[in-house]
């Protein structure tokens, strides 16, 4: 009895360790992260440092998608082999989230201005920073939930900004559309991993996208809503979509404090 309470503490304070050193790991590459963004939009604002700011950050985008290439393999083959570990610290979905954020900020420095990407990286790496620890720490279906109401969030808000810019261009539909598809894409990857206790088979490869008992409810309601916000933010326009994407956040934030009440 004595040996088994043991194990249950030793194991309790392995988790928390891991918890621990995963978010400061996690939090403190995103401020690295944000220090080069600065830098690059600082080089690239100015005539004598502009060259090597410019050099700097094509570097990023290639060294980026080699870093990414190399996690996408790694995890490729554990997966494969049935040795992928979520639990360490270094692995390769970390490798492949950090070469594609650093690809990315080099990216939208050279083609979409220093200011305006600085500005996109601000909520960009703070957002991907989360939900990479949602990811790595709370049930799988938080996580795909999760990715998918941040994904409509952001569209709610590019139907609204470009429907009171441009008065309901093609540009405001195309983002109505991307709404919907993440919409049903996640009722869709329910339904296609139901029969496989929530898991993403190809061949050998198996990844967990839910889990083994997701309610079917609890994925049609988060879809169905979403589509409706969507829908009411481009017909409806004003401030509706504003408001969806603030009531989005707000439900968002209570859903992450269940889970992280359910795990204690």
């Amino acid at each position: 009895m004595k040996k088994t309470e043991n194990k249950a503490r030793r194991t309790a304070a392995q988790e928390s360790d891991y918890v621990t050193n995963r978010v400061l790991t996690v939090f403190a590459g995103g401020i690295l992260l944000l220090i080069f963004a600065t830098y690059l939009k600082n080089g690239l604002s100015y005539a004598s440092s502009f060259t090597t700011a410019l050099g700097v950050a094509q570097g990023s985008i290639w060294a980026g998608l080699v870093l990414a290439l190399a996690g996408l393999v790694l995890t490729g083959r554990q997966l494969a082999k049935g040795s992928y570990k979520s639990t360490t610290l270094f692995n390769g979905n970390g490798l492949l989230m950090l070469g594609l954020l650093l690809s990315l900020c080099g990216y939208l420095m050279v083609d979409f201005g220093p200011q305006q990407a600085l500005r996109a990286l601000y909520v960009i790496i703070p957002v991907w920073a989360i939900l990479y620890l949602v990811y790595s720490v709370y049930p799988r279906e938080f996580f795909t939930i999760a990715t998918a109401m941040t994904l409509l969030a952001a569209f709610l808000w590019l139907v609204a900004k470009s429907a009171a810019s441009n008065s309901f261009t093609a540009t405001t539909g195309v983002f109505l559309a991307l709404g919907l598809v993440v919409c049903a894409a996640l009722e869709g990857l329910y339904l296609a991993t139901r029969s496989h206790r929530g898991r993403l088979k190809w061949g050998k490869v198996s990844v967990a996208v839910f889990n083994h008992d997701t309610k079917h409810a609890l994925v049609a309601t988060v879809a169905a809503a979403g589509a409706v916000l969507l829908l009411a933010a481009f017909f409806l326009g004003g401030s509706v979509g504003y408001y969806a994407m603030y009531a989005v956040a707000a439900v968002l934030f209570l859903m992450a404090v269940y889970y992280t009440a359910r795990m204690m």
